[in-house]
């Protein structure tokens, strides 16, 4: 299962583009720009790859819309407030974009539109999540699955308790492999204690953070805390002779299959056990 997306658009200008975009607040990867094509960051695992027609024709044997003129695809960005949504379509038409629907106002949700400078069009809205009818968030109220993972590792529970707990040791592991780095850690714990760790991709192209608030902390046996985004997590410390293991049993969220979700989870595990028994 793929944990990012690219969204390959065809332009005519790529200068022109790349200047439009700018004007709208979009950045751009250098990594991954020449004079054929660029990679424009929307969010932390979403891109648009800008290329020049000619060299989008090297994609596909199919003929190139004029997004003018065809329908090609609807590009739909969430954006965090009502303000921002009309924000950004006024910074469009100020560049040279064109609306090309009115601005659409249902309470609980506000959409806007705009076309860029080759016709493409991108869909801006916002969800006041709190005002969503009643009988739509009935539609949803579903039991999340959990999944579980675990790691031995050949150290006392002592120790493994302090390698996963304390903040100077959680930036050295908590990261599911060695392109990621884990730079910020904070860590108040205890019940009612909030954490927070920042992963990046050490290119510093795309990263996130992990926070939430602790709902149980029994020292050298049980963690338990919520994810910012409401789930939660369960872990529980044992020793057996001078190995330990750690179980993590967690909600899965519904942008990953689950099975990807133990993948990740599990390998940032794995990264513990090595960290904790090469030091």
């Amino acid at each position: 299962m793929a944990t990012k997306i690219f969204v390959n658009l065809p332009v005519k200008d790529l200068v022109r583009s790349i200047a439009f975009f700018t004007q709208l607040g979009f950045t751009f990867n250098p990594m991954f720009t020449d004079d054929t094509a660029t990679c424009m960051i929307i969010g932390e695992n979403i891109f648009a790859m800008l290329l020049t027609e000619t060299r989008f024709k090297d994609f596909t044997k199919k003929e190139i819309a004029d997004a003018h003129t065809t329908t090609e695809v609807l590009i739909a960005l969430d954006a965090e407030s009502k303000d921002q949504v009309i924000d950004l379509v006024t910074k469009a038409t100020a560049a040279g974009g064109k609306i090309y629907a009115e601005a659409a106002d249902h309470g609980w949700m506000y959409q806007h539109s705009f076309a860029d400078l080759d016709g493409h069009q991108w869909e801006i809205g916002y969800m006041d999540e709190p005002a969503i009818p009643k009988e739509m968030r009935e539609k949803q109220a579903v039991v999340k699955a959990a999944v579980t993972v675990s790691i031995t590792v050949d150290a006392p529970v002592e120790k493994t308790w302090n390698y996963f707990t304390e903040s100077n040791h959680i930036k050295n592991w908590y990261f599911a492999s060695d392109d990621w780095q884990a730079p910020i850690v904070a860590n108040d714990l205890r019940q009612g204690g909030n954490f927070l760790t920042r992963m990046e991709a050490k290119d510093g192209s795309a990263g996130f953070d992990f926070e939430g608030t602790y709902t149980e902390v029994k020292k050298y046996d049980t963690i338990e805390y919520d994810i910012a985004d409401g789930r939660h997590v369960k872990i529980t410390f044992s020793q057996t002779g001078n190995k330990s293991t750690v179980t993590e049993t967690f909600e899965t969220e519904d942008m990953n299959s689950a099975n990807v979700q133990r993948d990740g989870w599990q390998a940032i595990l794995d990264n513990f056990k090595k960290y904790i028994e090469g030091n």
